[in-house]
C-alpha cells in the first residue's frame, strides 16, 4: 500500500475523477460533502432550489484550448487546463448552492470571510493547477524522469479506463479507445492532458520514495519525532475501570461505583511505589494494566495509544498533556469510569490515531514533509500569467 504525499493523493483522485466523470469541492468543503452524501437517501423530496438565478456564462468557449494563459518554469498553461480546474471549483459551489447553501454571487463571501467567491476558486484553481506542474519542476531538481515503463503505465492507465468506459472485457479496442477521447473532451481533457496528470501522479511516488523511501521508510527518527511533536502527538497506556454499563451506557450501581474508585486507587499505589524507575514502572503497569483494564481497545491496542489532540475524551487527553515521558497520573474520572494513565515516549513506527482515522506514525511525518516540499517548489515556480488570466472573470465564464 502507498502513502503517498498531498499532491499525489490530489492526482490520483483527479484521475477518478476522469474516469467517474465526477465533480470535486474546495478542499476546506470536502469532508462536509462527502458526509452530506453519505447521509443522503433518495426521498420523494424535491432538491432544494438554488438560491441564485444563474445566467449562463461563455464556458469552455471563452478562450481557445490551446491558448497560453500561463508559464510555469517554461512550461505551458492551456485555457484547456486552467479551465479543468476553474470548473473543478465552480462546479463545486453549484453542487453546494443546489443542497441550499447561500448565494450571493462572485462578489459575495459566502465561503471565506477575506476572499470572495470568485477569489476562492480562481486561487484553488491555481494552486491545484500550480502544485501538479511542481511535481515536475521537483523532478528535475532531483533528476528524476519518467521512463519507458512509466509511459506504459500511462498507456495502460488510459486503456482500462476507455475498456471500463466500454465493454469491460478486460481489453481496449480502437472504438473504445475513440469514445473514451470523446468522452474526455466534454470534461475539457485531452490526451495531452491526461498523460501529463497521469504522469504526474507517478512522478509524485517516484519522488516520494526516493527521498523518503516506501512508506516513508527511510524518514529519520528525529524528523518523525519532530514532526510528531509539532502536531501535539502524544502516547500512553492506560488502565481503565469502567463505570458505566457497557451495554446500555447506564452508571453502574453505587457500591459497584465505590468499589471500582477504590480499586483504582489502590492499583494507583501499587504503581506509585515504582514510579522512580521507568522500566519496572511500565512492567508493573503492563501487568496490571493486562490483569485490570477493562478498555475494550486493550487487544488492539497492546502497546497503548498514540493520538492527536482532539480525538480521546477531554479528561484523558489533558492528564496525559500534563505528563512528562514515563509520568505516572493518580485516578482520573472521565465518562467511561476511572482511569490510570501513563505517558510513553512516542513511537516513530507507531500507528496515531487522527480525527481521520489510523496511520503509521512514520508515513505520515513523510507524506507531510513531502507535501512541504511541493508546496515550496510551487512556491518557487516563475508563473508569468498572460494578461487577466490571473484573476479571470467568472461572470464572463460562468455566468451569475
Amino acid at each position: 500500500m502507498k502513502n503517498k504525499g498531498t499532491v499525489q493523493a490530489l492526482c490520483l483522485a483527479l484521475t477518478l475523477l476522469l474516469l467517474a466523470g465526477c465533480g470535486g469541492g474546495i478542499d476546506q468543503y470536502e469532508q462536509d460533502a462527502a458526509a452530506t452524501d453519505a447521509a443522503s437517501e433518495p426521498t420523494a423530496t424535491a432538491e432544494p432550489e438554488p438560491t441564485a438565478t444563474a445566467a449562463p456564462g461563455l464556458g469552455y468557449a471563452a478562450y481557445e484550448p490551446d491558448m497560453v494563459v500561463a508559464v510555469c518554469d517554461g512550461q505551458d498553461i492551456t485555457w484547456r487546463e486552467y479551465y479543468y480546474w476553474l470548473n473543478y471549483y465552480a462546479g463545486y459551489i453549484d453542487y453546494m448552492t443546489a443542497m441550499g447553501s447561500p448565494w450571493s454571487g462572485w462578489d459575495g463571501h459566502d465561503y471565506d470571510l477575506t476572499a470572495t467567491n470568485a477569489q476562492l476558486v480562481v486561487s484553488s484553481a491555481a494552486d491545484s493547477m500550480l502544485q501538479l506542474h511542481a511535481v515536475s519542476a521537483l523532478a528535475r531538481e532531483e533528476d528524476m524522469a519518467l521512463d519507458d515503463a512509466d509511459l506504459q503505465a500511462i498507456q495502460d492507465t488510459y486503456d482500462n479506463a476507455a475498456d471500463s468506459y466500454g465493454d469491460q472485457n478486460g481489453q481496449c479496442s480502437q472504438q473504445e479507445a475513440d469514445d473514451y477521447a470523446a468522452y474526455l473532451e466534454e470534461q475539457f481533457v485531452d490526451r495531452a492532458l491526461f498523460d501529463f496528470i497521469t504522469g504526474a501522479d507517478i512522478l509524485a511516488d517516484k519522488l516520494f520514495t526516493a527521498l523518503y523511501g516506501q512508506d516513508g521508510a527511510d524518514m529519520p527518527d528525529e524528523d518523525v519525532l519532530a514532526w510528531a511533536d509539532s502536531q501535539g502527538v502524544m502516547a500512553c497506556k492506560h488502565i481503565l475501570l469502567m463505570t458505566v454499563d457497557q451495554a446500555t451506557g447506564q452508571p453502574l450501581e453505587d457500591e459497584v461505583l465505590a468499589e471500582k474508585q477504590a480499586r483504582a486507587e489502590a492499583l494507583y499505589q501499587q504503581l506509585a511505589a515504582v514510579e522512580d524507575d521507568p522500566e519496572a514502572l511500565e512492567a508493573l503497569f503492563d501487568e496490571l494494566m493486562n490483569a485490570n483494564s477493562e478498555d475494550t481497545g486493550l487487544a488492539a491496542y497492546p502497546d497503548g495509544y498514540i493520538f492527536t489532540p482532539g480525538v480521546m475524551v477531554q479528561e484523558f487527553e489533558s492528564t496525559t498533556q500534563s505528563l512528562e515521558e514515563y509520568g505516572l497520573a493518580q485516578p482520573v474520572q472521565s465518562s467511561y469510569g476511572w482511569h490510570i494513565i501513563l505517558r510513553l515516549p512516542v513511537d516513530p513506527d507507531g500507528t496515531c490515531t487522527s480525527a481521520s482515522g489510523g496511520a503509521p506514525l512514520r508515513a505520515s511525518a513523510a507524506n507531510a514533509a513531502f507535501a512541504a516540499r511541493l508546496s515550496a517548489a510551487a512556491e518557487q515556480c516563475a508563473v508569468q500569467w498572460t494578461e487577466g488570466m490571473d484573476q479571470p472573470d467568472l461572470t464572463l465564464i460562468f455566468g451569475q
